[in-house]
């Protein structure tokens, strides 16, 4: 028997001890075996039924048992054990610096510390200060706070707010999209050159003015010059209003109590056409049997504190079919329009401060149903890889969207402060349900590889969305400052539920080699995800300051659970071993996955710096554990472990078959086996040691032992298609 502490920050009470036992089914051991006993003073937060009642009290002991190479967990509450071990570490002098410690300049430092002084799991900055992985403070978006446990939540309602009523990050209570004010005309700014309208005027004498009002907006448009201010009071406009060839200031009493609904026979409630560059709209409903509201041809449209609801069609459309055009969508609510809440199509688009939800698929195919859609211009499904979209999307909330809450495809956005949640399935098939998904812009007849998306996340929150939180696929992205939390499986067939997936352009008919996508991950948390918490497959990224946690397994056979997983591109049918990934993993943090941390097969990954701990077996058959696993199936793998910390793995440390693992300067601590290794496929196994390491437990001491003992290495994921 051995015994080894892991010492985590906090202390469990009897009362969470028990539940954490129940929670994690154990077996039963009732045959010899070689058992270790890994001693855990605390438990992850979301294993906690509430906080700690008491400053002392037991510890818990994860007990793992081998049968043929199977590890059994099985947690017990030892309630007269001690309160674990010192974590502290004294830095002995230059003269005393003996392996397995390291000569860093003047300072002599032990396996898992990096070079810069800072312990595995943390990101050295500038100043000289160790950043933990996770999210820090700065990096919180506006309108959120610090949780406390290196994630940020966005200040919103507990509630959802019903129809009608809104709020954006930042924003604790539910409000009116505008305040409607007193009197006939509210709050409108009018002057001496005002037109006005209101549907309930009963004269046949109008002439604009607040006496004898138009009656229809489409009158007052005609009749205003180019610059004049149009108030609209109370009422319901049903027609179709168009401006061009003259700027406008379009303003409703509020749009509570004024709506403009197109009849179906336009093709939209309003359009701003060419000529209306600098039209404003503010304080108006916009719905009916066509579109919301479509833009084209104009510039610096201002649309302000509107309410579009209910159309048939798309909500809001930012599109230069008729010519160049940009717009800003401030302080609005979209909701329940069919197939795209808000599209930017080949235009300059912004969104401040935008609640977009519960948006409808369309009637006719069950398709779509997308919240925000940025992609070229595409006419007649033919889309114009020149004619990008730029995108910038500020302090808005996007909820229980079909298909994708966000698409980005063959264009640039910058997302900052967004929540993007629920998103829902595709109706027809009960398949995707994406947070955010980039991509290359696609067609039946195939996707342009040279129409790259670039996207640049900041300072969000992408939860409980379905199949995946944050897919890219052939394209390029930055992540900073992001949680992608809480990520449930496809609907339709209970599989993925990844937290990232970074891929090749895939569709139907295969993935493009040429495709790969290129991400960077800084200072995020991913968590309570499923099958894998990141997802790297044929392609390339960075991961700088991250923190995956909890990763859960696959809802349909409680496989997988993976923390990192990176591999060549793979279909159901075959890997591409041509198409592998590349990925350098820094200052991280990896914990409590299922199956095995962190994952490389048939592709080449920098570990450096990285704190791999609590890995626990897979709960389908209570195999694996490994807190890094590197396999060849295909292809020769390789990998770099430096200045890393492995501990507490239900299996192995480090498990290899017939890869090469260089391994330098890293702690291997309290796991079942510290390394184990296989000849794979007659290709045998291969560790470079290249110095300064450790293993052993409870304290880790110079030369790492490998065990081969049968273990067989972890399987491939399968990719997405678009």
């Amino acid at each position: 028997m051995v015994v080894a502490c892991a010492p985590l920050p906090d202390v469990v009470s009897e009362e969470e001890a028990q539940l954490v036992i129940v929670a994690m089914s154990p077996h039963a051991a009732t045959h010899e075996a070689t058992i270790a006993l890994v001693m855990i003073t605390s438990l992850p937060s979301y294993l906690r039924a509430r906080e700690p009642t008491s400053t002392t009290g037991p510890s818990i002991a994860i007990v793992f048992v081998e049968m043929r190479s199977r590890w059994l967990p099985v947690l017990v509450a030892l309630a007269a054990l001690g309160g674990g071990c010192d974590a502290s570490s004294t830095e002995p002098p230059p003269s005393e610096c003996l392996p397995p410690n390291r000569l860093v300049g003047e300072r002599c430092l032990e396996p898992g510390m990096q070079d810069d002084r800072c312990p595995a799991g943390t990101l050295g900055l500038k100043d000289g200060s160790c950043q933990p992985a996770g999210i820090p403070p700065e990096l919180c978006g506006t309108g959120f706070e610090p949780d406390g446990n290196m994630g940020c939540e966005p200040i919103l309602p507990p509630e959802p707010c019903p129809a009608g009523q809104m709020a954006v990050p930042g924003e604790s209570v539910c409000h009116a999209v505008m305040e409607c004010g007193a009197g006939r005309w509210g709050d409108i700014p009018v002057d001496a050159t005002t037109v006005y309208v209101d549907a309930s005027y009963p004269g046949l004498d109008s002439d604009g003015s607040s006496d004898r009002p138009f009656t229809t907006i489409s009158d007052a448009v005609a009749a205003a010059a180019s610059g004049t201010l149009i108030a609209v009071a109370a009422g319901s406009y049903v027609e179709g209003v168009v401006i061009q060839f003259k700027t406008l200031r379009l303003w409703g009493k509020c749009p509570g109590e004024v709506e403009l609904l197109g009849t179906g026979d336009d093709f939209a409630a309003l359009v701003v056409r060419e000529g209306a560059s600098g039209t404003e709209v503010h304080g108006l409903a916009l719905g009916g049997a066509s579109l919301g509201l479509a833009i084209s041809a104009a510039k610096d449209v201002l649309i302000d504190r509107v309410w579009v609801h209910d159309a048939l069609d798309i909500g809001v459309t930012v599109e230069s079919a008729l010519g160049p055009t940009s717009a800003t969508l401030r302080g609005s609510l979209v909701e329940r329009n069919q197939m795209v809440g808000v599209q930017v199509a080949g235009s300059d688009g912004t969104l401040e401060g935008v609640l977009v939800r519960d948006t409808l698929p369309w009637a006719s195919g069950k398709v779509l149903g997308r919240g925000i859609n940025i992609q070229p211009l595409c006419p007649g499904g033919v889309c114009n890889s020149a004619a990008r979209s730029s995108a910038l999307v500020r302090g808005s909330l996007v909820e229980r969207n079909h298909e994708s809450g966000v698409r980005v495809a063959g264009s640039d956005a910058t997302f900052e402060s967004l929540v993007v949640r629920g998103t829902l399935p595709t109706e027809s098939d009960q398949r995707d349900g994406d947070g955010i998904l980039i991509q290359l812009p696609c067609t039946p007849a195939g996707c342009d590889a040279a129409a790259r998306a670039k996207v640049l996340l900041r300072g969000s929150l992408v939860e409980q969305n379905q199949s995946t939180g944050v897919v890219v696929m052939g394209s390029d992205a930055t992540l900073e400052g992001v949680l992608v939390r809480g990520t449930l499986p496809q609907q339709s067939d209970q599989i993925d539920g990844h937290g990232v997936h970074i891929q090749l352009s895939c569709t139907a008919t295969g993935c493009d080699p040429a495709a790969r996508a290129t991400v960077l991950v800084r200072g995020s948390l991913l968590e309570q995800n499923h099958a894998a918490g990141v997802f790297v497959s044929g392609s390339d990224a960075t991961l700088e300051g991250v923190l995956v946690r909890g990763t859960l397994p696959q809802q349909s056979d409680q496989l997988l659970g993976r923390g990192i997983h990176i591999q060549p591109s793979c279909t159901v049918t075959a890997c591409d071993p041509a198409a592998r990934a590349t990925a350098f993993v820094r200052g991280s943090l990896v914990e409590w996955s299922h199956d095995i941390g962190v994952m490389v097969g048939d592709s080449d990954a920098t570990i450096e710096g990285v704190l791999i701990r609590n890995t626990l077996a897979r709960l389908a058959d209570g195999l694996f554990g490994d807190g890094f696993s590197i396999f060849s199936e295909l292809t020769p793998t390789s990998a770099t472990v430096t200045q890393s910390r492995i501990e507490a793995s239900a299996r192995a440390g480090l498990s290899n078959f017939g890869s090469t693992v260089a391994l330098a300067a890293s702690t291997l601590a309290c796991n079942a086996f510290d390394l184990a290794g296989e000849t794979h496929h007659e290709q045998p196994f291969r560790f470079e040691d290249r110095g300064d390491n450790a293993c052993g437990c409870p304290a880790p001491a110079l030369g790492c032992k490998v065990q081969s003992v049968g273990l067989e290495p972890p399987e491939p994921i399968t990719e997405s298609t678009q």
